[in-house]
């Protein structure tokens, strides 16, 4: 997939458009202080930033003319035009001087005509009224205010008072809180005394003459202090392989060795561990659950020629049912539900490249266009290469590859993303194999969840494009205003392995990586990690375990906890170090406490709690759970800019934070005690005499003559606070 260009600065305003798709307001400028009603032309502008013969728009409307839509000039270089189009879903492109064709670098939204990516705009019915947040705010003392304006269809006979609904979950309005002022046809909702959770309000009015407007839906939070995306660590939960709350549930395929089947894990088994305060204890403010779709029931066969199941939630056969396995559609909402009242996000994991071949768009659609081929190019296989075949190769037989440069399946997947997005009140997705599809895939999701974001709830995606230590330009690809909000960073995820496992480099060469990933992702939350369900674990890696053929590995011989305290340091200073970055860093469940395993399936064993850890293992999990609760009470670490203070062959001080809320991390990988001399730079504001605490328990230091004196102790960590 080719990297993004940057494009002229273009501003699309749809007047009377109910728009789905495309970026910004639908309708934008046409709600006047008196509610006027909506117009019926579509205006779009676009700010080319220099003078041009002549600026056009070619759509679908016009046959793609180059000259049949005209925009006039404004000066500066905008041009401007005022179309009359009927209600519909539209590709178009600007046309400059009649040849030079572009895409509207303003709107997010795409769509693909005979083959070729547009910019898309859909018009709605004019007739029909919108409804138009105007106001949303929660403070942490529960009081929640919402305004929302209705706009009339072009018809003008206005709003009909008595249809005005308002309905709040999970706990109801109180009554009286909500009003409709005539005079400005504003929905107004007061409530107070409400709970530290995330609320959601819907939102239906109907015109005068019975028109509807489409339900607006509003996510709101109360909480203490508003939630920014990196605030806390992220865990995965690998939902069959976690926790088994509902026995009742359970049942296996058969024919398939037990680590390649279903072992249990439910969403009753997340809820209980929320309840419990497992995720509260690590510092934990987003759960990413692997996909929460049904899944085939039956066998398939891997490249190796076993049999497995469909446990780990890929293989998906139902495009909006939960899996029997994993509970019913209300458990999940009840695990979301518990989650934010712990104020923990939670994404699913989106499978978007495939389908099991089981599924209904395969069985009715598979001669419509909706998928890529017909499975005789399975990636890897002859003359079908992963690099050279990545957008339309199948990731085996009986997994259809979904064609997203087909609008109806486009469409029909993006819809599906935004019922379970609405209907089980989640906060984002986990994109899995982003760069095995086309890029529309995530530009018009981009689109649909910025529709989403009228309260004060943040949504947010973060990809998955597993590639090498080289891989950052690849991965950048898929990351910005008009795609994902973030990638896991598998570039430096290779660095922190080499640096921690077996002391690879030195620590001067992790923190250029970590400048690398600086430098390509800007201020993007992106995502650090250890490790994830598709490598080895990262404590059988640092215990020098995996030899060989690691899946046969798994298979035959699978590794044990570790006997000795070296794996175990090793995994707390990685954690130490990838807790401390900025972003969103991810726990892989089990790795807290230093979970064993070889290849996959290996690397999905069932997790454990409480006695069933060794005591190298429940030292490592309170090391875990106190970076991440000290990352989660200190502002610095959660928001503070990062500056590399000192770095040698084993040696490493970084600094988040300045002044109250600065915060000193120092790791020492090697094997020998020593003391080492670093300055603190002014900018810091740390003034000569100012004593730091080392968080994790050590000696404490302080600021003399602009420097302090670190104790690096044998493979170990420190985190200095006020």
């Amino acid at each position: 997939m080719r990297a993004l260009r940057m494009l002229p600065v273009v501003v699309l305003t749809l007047w009377g458009c109910a728009d789905e798709t495309a970026s910004g307001d639908a309708g934008a400028g046409d709600a006047t202080a008196d509610a006027a009603p909506r117009t019926c032309t579509t205006t779009f502008t676009f700010n080319l930033g220099r003078q041009a013969r002549a600026v056009s728009i070619g759509g679908e409307w016009n046959g793609f003319s180059p000259t049949a839509t005209p925009m006039t000039d404004m000066g500066g270089g905008v041009y401007r035009a005022e179309v009359n189009l009927a209600p519909g879903d539209y590709g178009y492109k600007f046309v400059i001087d009649g040849t030079d064709w572009r895409l509207d670098p303003e709107v997010t939204a795409r769509r693909y005509v005979g083959g070729t990516e547009n910019s898309r705009v859909v018009v709605a019915d004019c007739t029909l009224p919108v409804l138009r947040v105007e106001r949303a705010n929660a403070t942490a003392e529960g009081a929640l205010e919402l305004d929302v304006r209705y706009v009339d269809g072009n018809e003008g006979r206005g709003a009909d008072a008595a249809s005005v609904r308002v309905s709040m979950s999970p706990t109801a309005l109180p009554a009286g809180a909500v009003t409709f002022d005539r005079a400005t046809s504003t929905v107004r909702v007061r409530a107070t005394g409400l709970a530290a959770t995330k609320y959601t309000l819907r939102i239906n009015a109907n015109s005068a003459n019975g028109r509807r407007a489409q339900e607006l839906v509003v996510p709101m939070w109360v909480e203490r202090e508003a939630y920014r995306w990196g605030d806390g660590p992220m865990y995965f939960v690998f939902t069959d392989r976690f926790r088994n709350g509902d026995p009742t549930n359970d049942g296996r395929v058969g024919n398939v060795a037990p680590i390649a089947d279903w072992n249990g894990g439910d969403f009753a088994g997340v809820t209980a561990a929320l309840r419990e305060g497992y995720f509260d204890r690590l510092g934990v403010r987003a759960l990413w659950l692997s996909p929460v779709n049904s899944n085939t029931h039956a066998a398939g066969r891997g490249s190796d020629g076993r049999n497995y199941a469909g446990y780990h939630g890929y293989w998906v056969n139902q495009a909006r049912q939960t899996d029997s396995h994993w509970g019913s559609l209300d458990e999940l909402r009840a695990l979301n539900a518990e989650a934010h009242r712990h104020g923990i996000r939670v994404l699913y994991d989106l499978v978007h490249n495939q389908l099991h071949n089981e599924h209904p768009y395969f069985r009715d659609h598979q001669r419509d266009g909706w998928f890529n081929g017909d499975g005789s190019c399975v990636c890897g296989g002859p003359m079908c290469s992963w690099d050279d075949r990545a957008v339309d190769c199948w990731f085996t037989n009986y997994l259809p590859d979904v064609n997203w440069s087909n609008m109806a399946m486009a469409d029909t997947m993006i819809d599906d993303a935004w019922w379970w997005l609405t209907e089980t009140d989640a906060d984002g997705f986990r994109v899995d194999a982003v760069k095995h599809m086309n890029f529309l895939s995530t530009t018009n999701l981009r689109a649909r969840l910025d529709r989403y974001e009228v309260g004060n709830a943040r949504m947010y995606t973060v990809g998955e494009t597993f590639t090498g230590a080289d891989g950052r330009d690849l991965v950048k690809a898929y990351v910005g205003p008009r795609a994902l909000h973030a990638q896991f960073d598998f570039p430096l995820f290779w660095s922190i392995r080499g640096a921690f496992v077996s002391n690879g480099g030195t620590m001067g060469d992790l923190e250029n990586s970590v400048q690398a990933s600086e430098r390509a992702y800007g201020d993007a939350p992106m995502s650090p990690f250890l490790g994830n369900h598709d490598v080895t674990r990262f404590m059988s890696e640092a215990a020098g375990q995996i030899t060989g053929d690691s899946r046969e590995l798994g298979f035959n011989s699978p590794p044990p906890p570790p006997d000795r305290d070296e794996p175990y340091e090793r995994m707390a200073l990685a954690f130490t170090f990838t807790l401390t970055l900025p972003g969103v860093p991810l726990i892989y469940y089990g790795d807290e406490f230093g979970l064993p395993g070889a290849a996959d399936p290996d690397n999905r064993r069932m997790m454990r709690f409480g006695t069933a850890l060794n005591a190298r293992e429940q030292r490592l999990l309170a090391h875990v759970q106190a970076v991440g609760a000290l990352r989660a009470s200190h502002a610095g670490l959660r928001r503070g800019a990062r500056r590399a203070l000192h770095t040698d062959g084993d040696g490493y001080v970084f600094a988040r934070g300045t002044g109250n809320d600065a915060a000193l991390v120092a790791l020492n990988r090697g094997g020998t005690e020593r003391t080492v001399s670093v300055r603190v730079p002014a900018e810091l504001n740390l003034a000569d005499g100012t004593t730091l605490r080392d968080a994790l328990g050590g000696p404490s230091v302080t600021v003399r003559g602009g420097s302090i004196e670190v104790p690096f102790r044998v493979r170990s960590s420190a985190i200095y606070v006020r």
